[in-house]
């Protein structure tokens, strides 16, 4: 497996995170729906699992971050930087810099 970690500042209060979290999730349902045949929410919604295809990926959100890691196996290793690609879009979509308070 080829594992995908990023973490990256929200700006924003932990609600507005979670709702930008549901926001990204159903942006990469959009995207990759076809590949995703699993998604499990945290009771609070504050976290995701998503699985299928071989894929694996969790999102979380705390306080001041959201935060990725994708599981990539060894046979769509060549892919992991069109997949990285796609979930920073995504990840810069649903949770822009924000000027501060």
């Amino acid at each position: 497996m080829s594992v995908v970690n990023l973490s990256v500042k929200h700006g924003r209060s932990l609600e507005e995170a979670k709702q930008s979290l549901e926001e990204a999730v159903r942006e990469i349902d959009q995207r990759f729906g076809s590949m995703i045949e699993r998604v499990e929410w945290s009771a609070d919604r504050s976290a995701v699992k998503l699985a299928g295809s071989g894929l694996t990926g969790d999102v979380r959100v705390d306080a001041q971050e959201v935060h990725v890691t994708v599981d990539i196996p060894l046979l769509l290793r060549a892919f992991s930087k069109q997949v990285t690609g796609a979930v920073q879009e995504i990840l810069q979509h649903s949770f822009p810099k924000q000027l501060p308070k």
